[in-house]
């Protein structure tokens, strides 16, 4: 293989010094992936990052056109190639054209569209792959439709966990279409095509904007005087509708390439200029609603005229958009492939200088290796036989850091090049104070972001109560005079605050009405509420009672069992002291307990999370849809088939995901956490991950959950049974979402010499600490126990390595952060990727579960630790 060009290093070098990171650019040494001659066309490449694969599709020349698909392994800035696999055989004269390969990561599975020529006829087809080690197969090709096609393309759409596909569809006057498919298992099914531009149409691309949840489909529209056009499409279930078409750029544009820039939310177009000269040039496209808007073309090809087999990808680590290109450098025809990297700034993109990486690469594509944070290229090495070849991109860029672990000083690089300093790896937790000695149960605290303070309503026999705490910034808590909310033996209580009439708002099963369903509002001032009336929502008993609050509606929304012990909600509006309740709404037809709703800011959708005992008692989930005074639901989805208990869920805004925890009564009654994620009407769940299997977890008592913004944690409270009896001990656990799954940070232990039952957590966001409530006695049931709040905090300094995957003990028990050198380790392999386990700090060369990527070790003694 023959390389070209100036940077020829084979490895990465990060120096974290006090004067800041500094990545470097390398161009890896190309590898031939097939050796056969004129091996690949019609590629087209993808990351597998839950295998950390490479995967290649292109038609194999050299062994019949056939459709062929290979795995690779990126290390540092050099890959490795396992057996070709062929995917699609379509006999002596057959071939598969226009590859496009994608990701779909709800199902941990690569989708190959294709055109399939068999000899007497071209129909559009799609088959799914899986990855395993540094080898693929495959199910079953689907046709998807019966026309022939040209210039297929295809993107993966995260918010339907659906994938999309475009194509002119030569049997319907070229017009450009659509159409979206839905894997299962190992096939996939498809819903009707949908022509979004009744034109002949070429060299259509799509790229997924996940910032907007919509499909950007760049073309140049043929029945328009070839203009470059776009248009923004919309996935909903099986189908797809589309906005306008706009054009962006009124001259013949062809070669069209996409990528979504993350960072800046904005979608990058690379396209070829037939009316300048055929040079390249680029554009950022912004998404709003169902249309999209450009900024100013700019050239990226800075030297000679003509370019041709383009590439687009973005790499997130060094924030750049990656364009490869082939052109024409001088009139003799003297040709050479380049590189050249691009920032986008608001609705502009400025170039640099390009590289030179080949003397000539056809049919090349790229894509982003999120482990390795580099961009792989692949393509037909012209002056090699034309064989299938590969190498490894770095971009350079630099960051400011603050320190390594040589110093003593634990540094992270934030993303926007701001320092923290990791102190501590577990919550801080202040000293506990009692503010009442009655024996107390049915804790509800609820923070009043209006005023900062926390409201604690609790049960107490025969009344129930409530005070104020207030959290200073030493974690110190200071309280009100507790008073009487109302009289009478009230119990499950729970509480919401309505941030649109600044109101918190308790649910509670009465006491003096035979358990009947009530709600009260409160108005804060001071360390004083002001009580409304109460007010029956459940003219029966109720029970499992749950509340949240959506912010968009400024509605509560209660779950309960209620009649017919059926799972039912009611929506609140609060005026003033008072609260009225729009028609009760059964979103489960079978017995129901443990109601937990929560709302996901997101996609703007209540998730209510059950216990479902007409369903063996099985974790269950619907999602709703506040509308005035009313709810409406989605279909039932089980995310855990075995009975669970102690339930309750908290909404991650950073990731937009619902997370849920409970005992799993099904496997030892492990502490289990779950992550959801909404599309539409419906949520799907990620795989249970199993947060503490030491001694029985909840036993006889709720766990409580909270959200901490400042360090994007979710943070669990519960009792754990010691030695199986009922020496109950308080922990705070913290989990991080990653994908679709959570990985468990270690564990606190907030009271370890009383006996601790109905702990509850609430969210100081004016302070970024978190206050825990519980009865605190050796034996509640002696009436000893006292109410104990206790604060503690989760910042961003506090956990940070561990939010960026990077946790990784030093010399000194330091916790290493992204960028810094973990030295003075033994017998690594240098350039060999090593990940850590979050629960012991242990290396090892292969990801477990749970585990984080740790980084590359430079030495056999020193790991550069990923960001």
């Amino acid at each position: 293989m023959k390389v070209i060009g100036t940077l020829t290093k084979d490895a990465i070098i990060r120096a974290a010094v006090s004067e800041g990171l500094t990545v470097t650019q390398v161009i890896g040494t190309a590898v031939d992936f097939d050796t056969d001659t004129q091996t690949y066309l019609y590629a087209s490449v993808v990351h597998d990052p839950d295998q950390n694969k490479i995967i290649i599709a292109y038609r194999d020349n050299g062994n019949s056109n056939k459709g062929t698909a290979i795995v690779g392994t990126v290390s540092g800035t050099s890959i490795s190639f396992g057996t070709p696999v062929v995917f699609y055989d379509g006999g002596a004269s057959g071939q598969s054209d226009f590859n496009s390969i994608v990701y779909d990561s709800s199902n941990n599975k690569v989708v190959i569209s294709f055109r399939g020529f068999d000899g007497s006829g071209s129909t559009c087809q799609s088959i799914v792959g899986t990855v395993s080690g540094t080898s693929i197969s495959f199910g079953t090709a689907v046709t998807f439709s019966s026309d022939s096609a040209n210039y297929m393309h295809s993107t993966f759409d995260s918010n339907s966990n659906r994938v999309v596909v475009v194509f002119r569809d030569q049997g319907n006057s070229s017009y450009g279409t659509a159409i979206v498919g839905t894997v299962s298992g190992t096939s996939i099914s498809f819903g009707s095509e949908v022509v979004f531009e009744s034109a002949t149409t070429s060299y259509p691309q799509c790229v997924f904007d996940s910032s907007n949840n919509k499909v950007v489909v760049a073309y140049q529209d043929e029945g328009n005087s070839d203009y470059g056009t776009a248009i923004v499409g919309t996935v909903s279930g099986t189908s797809i509708s589309f906005g306008t078409p706009v054009v962006y750029h009124s001259a013949r544009a062809d070669k069209n390439k996409l990528a979504f820039d993350s960072t800046n939310n904005k979608v990058v177009i690379a396209f070829r200029d037939n009316g300048d000269n055929e040079k390249g040039k680029a554009l950022v496209g912004t998404v709003s609603g169902t249309s999209i808007s450009f900024g100013s073309t700019v050239t990226f090809s800075t030297s000679g005229t003509r370019i041709d087999y383009s590439s687009l990808s973005y790499n997130v680590a060094a924030q750049k958009v990656i364009v490869t290109y082939r052109q024409y450098i001088d009139a003799s025809a003297v040709l050479s492939s380049e590189i050249n990297e691009g920032t986008v700034s608001g609705t502009s993109i400025s170039f640099g200088s390009s590289i030179k990486f080949a003397d000539r690469a056809d049919w090349t594509a790229s894509v982003y290796d999120s482990t390795s944070e580099s961009i792989v290229i692949a393509f037909q090495d012209y002056t090699d036989s034309k064989k299938g070849a590969a190498l490894v991109f770095q971009s350079g860029y630099s960051q400011a850091t603050g320190g390594t672990i040589a110093d003593g000083k634990a540094v992270i690089v934030n993303a926007n090049g701001t320092v923290s300093t990791i102190s501590q790896t577990a919550a801080s937790i202040g000293t506990k104070s009692a503010f009442n000695s009655i024996t107390s149960s049915f804790l509800a605290p609820v923070f009043d972001s209006s005023n900062n303070k926390h409201i604690i309503v609790y049960r107490t026999q025969p009344n129930m109560r409530y005070v104020v705490a207030t959290v200073a910034s030493d974690g110190s808590v200071s309280y009100g005079t507790d008073a009487v909310v109302l009289s009478g033996d009230h119990q499950q209580i729970a509480a919401a605050f309505d941030s649109t009439n600044n109101r918190v708002v308790i649910v509670f099963r009465n006491g003096n009405d035979s358990s009947h369903g009530y709600a009260m509002v409160g108005s804060l001032s001071g360390t004083t509420v002001t009580w409304g009336s109460a007010t029956e929502f459940q003219n029966a008993g109720a029970t499992g009672l749950g509340i949240s609050f959506d912010s968009t509606a400024g509605k509560v929304v209660i779950g309960y069992r209620g009649t017919s012990n059926y799972g039912r909600v009611r929506v609140g509006t609060v005026s003033g002291t008072s609260i009225s309740f729009g028609t009760e709404v059964v979103f489960n037809s079978a017995s129901t307990n443990k109601v937990r709703p929560v709302y996901d800011s997101t996609n703007d959708k209540t998730v209510i999370t059950y216990r479902d005992d007409g369903n063996s008692s099985y974790g269950t989930a619907i999602v709703g849809t506040v509308s005035g005074t009313s709810i409406s639901f989605g279909s039932e989805v089980v995310f855990e088939s075995a009975s669970v208990s102690h339930l309750d869920a908290a909404f991650d805004s950073d990731n937009g995901k619902v997370v849920v925890a409970y005992r799993d009564d099904g496997n030892s009654n492990d502490g289990t956490a779950i992550v959801g994620t909404v599309s539409g009407t419906s949520i799907s769940f990620g795989a249970p991950v199993v947060f503490d299997d030491d001694g029985d977890y909840g036993e006889n008592t709720d766990n409580s959950m909270v959200y901490d913004t400042n360090a994007q944690k979710i943070l669990v409270v519960y009792p754990r049974t010691v030695s199986g009896s009922y020496s109950n001990r308080g922990f705070v656990f913290p989990l991080s979402v990653s994908g679709t799954t959570v990985v468990a940070d270690t564990p606190t232990n907030f009271d370890g010499s009383s006996y601790v039952s109905y702990p509850a957590i609430s969210f100081d966001s004016n302070v970024n600490k978190s206050l825990i409530s519980f009865p605190d006695g050796a034996n509640e049931y002696a009436n000893t126990a006292s109410f104990a709040p206790l604060s503690g905090n989760l910042t961003s300094e506090n956990f940070v390595g561990f939010m960026k995957g990077a946790a990784l003990d030093g010399t000194n028990g330091e916790i290493l952060s992204s960028c810094s050198i973990a030295r003075n380790q033994t017998s690594l392999t240098p350039g060999q990727t090593y990940f850590v386990s979050p629960t012991d700090g242990s290396l090892s060369t292969s990801a477990g579960s749970p585990s984080v990527t740790a980084g590359t070790a430079i030495s056999s003694t020193e790991i550069i630790v990923k960001g």
